[in-house]
């Protein structure tokens, strides 16, 4: 399973809603960006370690709907 920007993750817990806007290379490992949505709040972005999302997607804490390429990516 690979991670990619424009991935939609929900967090059935707190009902966020979340969209990968940027992955990037750290010291560290990889590092990536999620602009949470709250119904009510304002959108807010945090960043996590590429693992950590991965592991919490596979371990079902959040639901993973991949971006659909457009036709101009596909070509």
């Amino acid at each position: 399973m690979k991670l990619n920007v424009g991935d939609v993750l929900f967090e059935s817990m707190s009902k966020n809603i979340g969209s990968i806007i940027k992955i990037f290379d750290h010291p560290d490992g990889k590092l990536i960006k999620i602009r949470w949505r709250m119904e009510g709040h304002l959108p807010h972005d945090t960043e996590h370690s590429y693992k950590k999302v991965l592991r919490c997607v596979r371990n079902g804490d959040y639901e993973l709907t991949p971006k659909f390429p457009t036709n101009s990516e596909t070509k």
